[in-house]
């Protein structure tokens, strides 16, 4: 009941925003938004270590919400950038995060069969966010990944497993030495397609060196595809 009462209300901030292993088609724009929720400490350590998140561990996070919009700008390319919107309760220096990604994307093979079309996909991304509250000095760190998608694309759904591999740079205004942590994660997503829409995932987030403290993340998403005009 515990574990169950923390993947609803608890959350750690996310690396790669939800996304299919298919580039969004030239012309168009995905719009949407995600909430990634799940506990973040060590499930043997009972409520208190699950409600620790692994990167902010000085209070209860809470489901991290973000504003995405993709665009295809080349075939079999597409770009993308969202906003991050992270907070956490009873946090005496980071209640509140804010954060900007960007990130293009590639298709590597699209292979059609009699059944689903087969598709390889590798993306370079970029962010960075704040972290603090009123009156102290604001934290902050920079990160980079490189995700590697696979789909299998059916008319309208398409099945994403996905990793990525990447770092991340953490300043702080009242610890030195600053660290760079390196993070790696492992999804299983099913998205809505043509027409664009509902969208879930499951995800694993963790440091590399502490492989067992992760985060295990439930992810729920909502987009829609716009034409642009011409």
């Amino acid at each position: 009941m515990k574990w169950l009462i923390a993947v609803l209300f608890t959350g750690c901030a996310t690396v790669t925003p939800m996304q299919t292993a298919s580039v969004v088609d030239v012309g168009r724009v995905r719009v949407g938004g995600q909430l990634s929720a799940g506990p973040c400490g060590q499930l043997e350590d009972g409520l208190l270590g699950v409600l620790s998140c692994n990167s902010f561990p000085d209070g209860v996070p809470l489901p991290e919400l973000r504003v995405n919009a993709r665009a295809g700008f080349a075939r079999g390319f597409d770009v993308g950038l969202s906003l991050q919107a992270y907070a956490q309760l009873l946090a005496p220096e980071r209640p509140f995060q804010m954060g900007l990604t960007a990130d293009v994307k590639g298709e590597l093979l699209r292979l059609p069969t009699s059944g689903p079309t087969h598709i390889v996909s590798i993306g370079l991304l970029g962010g960075g966010a704040i972290a603090g509250r009123l009156g102290l000095p604001l934290w902050a760190h920079l990160e980079w990944a490189v995700p590697l998608f696979y789909g299998l694309q059916f008319a309208h759904w398409e099945l994403v497993a996905s990793t990525a591999l990447g770092q991340r740079f953490n300043g702080s205004p009242n610890v030195s030495p600053s660290s760079n942590v390196a993070n790696v994660s492992f999804s299983l997503g099913l998205y809505k397609r043509d027409p664009a829409g509902f969208a879930v995932q499951l995800s694993y987030l963790t440091d590399p060196q502490r492989f067992a403290t992760g985060a295990i993340q439930l992810q729920i998403g909502l987009f829609f595809d716009v034409a642009l005009k011409r």
